[in-house]
């Protein structure tokens, strides 16, 4: 198991840095196959932190001449940073620059610290369409020997690295070419798999290494894109052995990119390594020669810190210079990117004359004129008579001014009554209606009566009419004679559309006596046409469930004498009528136990005679109130009543001492309400129970 797990972490921890930190869009140190599109520029900044407080040797370092060991056991810290720029040349190939810097402090009794410029990186990087949620692409690189040879105690990179010769920390020292295939699979934009491979290569002296790296990418279109990556780097001649695998470089790196306005990039992440779990042991490391001025030395470094943290900061330019509608404008500066080809345009792309009718845009009230028409000043289309139908297209040209034309021109007449339909007042006359001048029938209603003497102008066809042209109505109850069932109603009786008595609710009193016009059909009702009610509850009988009600009991709404309390006595036999929820009662509604009853406690609350202070007794009683407002949830109303010449101020003075005991417990005012009430009625307390919660 532990072998299984090392296997994992030697492929998911890497310690030097590889393709390079947020190379673009995507990813830290794993890059999609994307290339840049035609014009952009790429511009990156970054950081890395690659100390994690231990010495970078693992047992010091030995003189090759001398065999002296010197040990190396300080904390010398060690970062990197670096600027990279890409180009996109076509929206299939890019062009890119990377040049990186390295630090280290002091190592025991060298002279190796400090800052230097590592090897200049150019790669060119082609992508290959696929029409498929698949990217592919291949790059190529070279590294210029530009780092400076005189300082860094751990290589950078694994082909920095000379088996059994002396290495540099910051440069190979002579050239070195590689190649890269990267491929990167989209899930329905949610979920980006990186990937890349690369054979590296020094053109003298070095390690040939192969580079890997495998990242997801979750929300890569989100503002924060959450990051996953294994990567490394792995010397070729070291493939040969399980164990030499597992110190080869490699590291799993978290992170996230944060998307902000104007294709600017933060990325965080840190870099696990498998001395993260392992520990940092001798022979689990690289073997390094290196030249420090006159003396050569020898030494181990760990092949993966335990910790790193890595920050870039990415921009992305538009310089493009696409023109898709080919009107010598490019699109990143085209405000109208959709102009017909051949058409002039200004510096803006925007036509000067769209509909080429020879008048500009800008006082073109018609710019979408078909080309050749012939135009006015303001560029639309002539209409010599002005019915808004253009020449070109008008079938009648000499309409008359302010006459209705339909869509070729010509006079519009929608009922055919020979009135255009601008001037036709009655623009839904039938074909056979004699009209006026203004288009309207001479007889609306062809009752014989001319419209000008027709006091009912919309008698139905066939009705008899009188001199006025109104329906004939023997009874002057509004219907027709011809309608009329009942022709011998008395007058202002209602009566329905077949001039009978009505009797809208159909209980068989007519409307003009039924004092209750609405009653629910099949009630059964009174001789005033109302719900019939034997026990006078305000609840007919045909809803209530209760119909032998006492007199002057209240009800619910079915009928019932009302149990507002609920302790099963109805509230009109109900001498305790605010009982307290799931209290045994007796016949009058009152509980069996007095101390559930705030009557019964408030005749046990006295007072000395013309004093405030109640007798001892009275805190019995109103510790049970207390105990009942602890156990159910209600208001409590006190009034306070008193006798004698200052009987309104003993009572407030006796009201203030039961509602202080009462605060002094816990019930302020809040819940409590005092009410000094001076000799309303014998001296005395009430308490009542408000709004007890059931």
């Amino acid at each position: 198991m532990r072998k299984i797990l090392y296997i994992v972490l030697a492929s998911a921890t890497l310690l030097f840095a590889q393709v390079g930190i947020a190379r673009n869009a995507h990813g830290i140190r794993v890059p999609s196959a994307y290339t840049l599109e035609q014009g952009f520029v790429y511009i990156g900044a970054n950081i890395e932190n690659i100390s994690d407080g231990k010495p970078l040797a693992l047992d010091g370092y030995t003189d090759m001449a001398t065999g002296t060991t010197t040990p190396a056991d300080n904390n010398a810290a060690a970062a990197g940073w670096g600027m990279q720029v890409g180009y996109g040349v076509f929206d299939f190939l890019e062009l890119g620059l990377s040049l990186p810097f390295y630090y280290e402090s002091e190592v025991d009794g060298t002279n190796l610290e400090g800052t230097g410029l590592g090897d200049i990186q150019g790669s060119a990087k082609i992508s290959v369409p696929l029409n498929l949620p698949i990217f592919l692409s291949f790059e190529g690189d070279i590294y210029a020997p530009t780092g400076t040879k005189s300082r860094g105690f751990r290589p950078r990179h694994a082909w920095f690295i000379e088996q059994e010769k002396p290495s540099y920390a910051y440069t190979s020292g002579n050239f070195t070419l590689a190649a890269t295939s990267f491929i990167s699979v989209d899930f329905f934009g949610i979920l980006l798999w990186n990937n890349f491979g690369s054979y590296l290569t020094p053109m003298g002296s070095g390690s040939n290494v192969f580079l890997w790296g495998s990242g997801l990418e979750l929300f890569p279109k989100k503002m924060i894109s959450l990051i996953a990556e294994v990567s490394g780097e792995t010397r070729i001649h070291k493939l040969n052995s399980f164990e030499n695998l597992l110190n080869e470089s490699a590291r799993f790196t978290p992170g996230l990119r944060l998307h902000l306005p104007g294709r600017t990039d933060l990325v965080f992440g840190a870099d696990i390594g498998l001395d993260f779990l392992r520990g940092r042991n001798a022979g689990n490391g690289i073997e390094i020669i290196r030249k420090d001025k006159d003396k050569t030395i020898q030494y181990e470094i760990p092949s993966t810190h335990k910790t790193t943290f890595v920050f870039a900061i990415t921009k992305t330019l538009d310089f493009s210079w696409k023109d898709t509608d080919h009107d010598g404008v490019a699109d990143r500066l085209d405000m109208c990117p959709g102009s017909t080809f051949g058409v002039m345009v200004n510096n803006r792309g925007c036509p000067v004359d769209q509909d080429q009718d020879g008048v500009l845009n800008i006082v073109d009230d018609c710019p979408n004129t078909p080309f050749g028409i012939e135009v006015d000043f303001f560029g639309c289309p002539l209409d010599e008579d002005k019915d808004s139908i253009p020449d070109y297209q008008d079938k009648c040209p000499g309409t008359p001014h302010g006459t209705a034309v339909n869509k070729d021109g010509c006079t519009r007449d929608t009922d055919q009554d020979g009135i255009d339909d601008n001037n036709d007042l009655c623009p839904e006359t039938s074909r056979e209606e004699q009209v006026n001048t203004s288009g309207c029938p001479i007889d609306n209603d062809h009752d014989g009566v001319l419209n000008e003497n027709d006091k009912c102008p919309e008698t139905p066809s066939g009705q008899p009419v009188d001199r006025d042209g109104c329906p004939l109505d023997y009874d002057n109850d509004g219907v027709p004679d011809n309608l009329d069932r009942c022709p011998n109603s008395h007058p202002d009786e209602h009566v329905d559309a077949f001039g009978c008595p009505t009797d809208q609710d159909h209980d068989g009193v007519p409307d003009t006596k039924d004092q209750c016009p609405d009653t629910p059909d099949g009630f059964s009702v009174d001789q005033s046409g109302c719900p019939s009610d034997n026990d006078n509850d305000s609840i007919p009988d045909d809803l209530d469930k209760c119909p032998n009600t006492p007199a002057g009991a209240p009800v619910d709404s079915t009928g019932c004498p009302s149990d507002s309390d609920e302790d099963g006595v109805a509230d009109y036999l109900d001498k305790c009528p605010e009982t307290f929820p799931n209290v045994l009662v007796n016949a009058h509604g009152c509980p069996y136990n007095n101390k559930l009853n705030l009557s019964s406690i408030a005749k046990q609350v006295k007072f000395h005679n013309n004093k405030e202070e109640p007798l001892n007794s009275a805190y019995t009683a109103i510790n049970d109130v207390i105990e009942l407002m602890r156990r159910y949830e209600f208001d409590l109303e006190i009034e306070v009543s008193a006798s004698g010449p200052n009987a309104q101020a003993l009572s407030e003075a006796r009201a203030q001492h039961i509602g202080d005991v009462l605060e002094i417990k816990g019930f302020g005012k809040k819940r409590v309400n005092i009410k000094a009430v001076g000799s309303a009625f014998p001296s005395g307390v009430r308490f009542t129970a408000k709004g007890i919660k059931r």
